[in-house]
């Protein structure tokens, strides 16, 4: 019986590519006694996963890169494996986008003059991809780190408009074209991030 955690439209393996501004993955395959030697080592930064007394896939974090080490032997459609792949990058998408979303808001914010009363990085409903509260308290999905850093910036400065209008009617619209320096109807990030084929991909990382 499959993993109820994990989804089998999404697999993640060496053909896994990620590489942007903030994060980039990195796959690196070597023989199972090296994997399996490197594996006993405790370094800071290291995660192993063994399966049957062996290692089956290792990974190392330092921000803003994650690589990931496996041998010939390591079977990627087994759900335990997916399962820990999948928190392990949930993980590291989590704590790049705690550093990042809030420090490219506050950049925003002096850029035009704009504050409100800071930034909460968690999972939204599906298809949200960024609220502003009526407290001016701006909710960012994490896995908006990984979409290219245009879009991310449109969906900052979309919560932004909204600590003036709490609403999307024309003065809203008008504020965001202001702020974007273009249509905003016409560049709008996140119908981009909606309609890309790596959305549902992206939130089941990090959900």
């Amino acid at each position: 019986m499959a993993d109820k955690d994990v989804d089998n439209r999404f697999i993640i393996n060496p053909s896994f590519r990620l590489r942007t501004a903030h994060l980039s993955v990195a796959w690196h395959e070597v023989d199972a006694p090296t994997l399996n030697a490197e594996g006993a080592i405790n370094v800071p930064g290291r995660l192993v996963l063994k399966d049957k007394g062996c290692v089956a896939v290792m990974a190392e974090y330092h921000a803003p890169q994650l690589d990931i080490i496996y041998s010939p032997l390591t079977e990627f459609d087994t759900p335990k494996i997916q399962k820990w792949l999948r928190e392990l990058m949930r993980d590291v998408i989590t704590d790049r986008a705690r550093k990042i979303l809030p420090d490219r808001v506050r950049y925003w914010e002096n850029e035009k003059g704009m504050h409100g009363q800071g930034v909460v990085v968690k999972n939204l409903r599906k298809n949200v991809l960024g609220c502003c509260t009526g407290d001016n308290e701006i909710h960012l999905p994490p896995f908006l780190v990984i979409f290219k850093q245009e879009w991310m910036d449109g969906v900052i400065l979309h919560e932004m408009a909204h600590y003036i209008h709490k609403h999307h009617r024309k003065p809203f619209w008008d504020l965001l074209s202001q702020l974007l320096g273009t249509d905003a109807r016409k560049a709008d990030a996140k119908t981009d991030i909606a309609l890309s084929p790596y959305f549902d991909y992206y939130r089941y990382l990090t959900s």
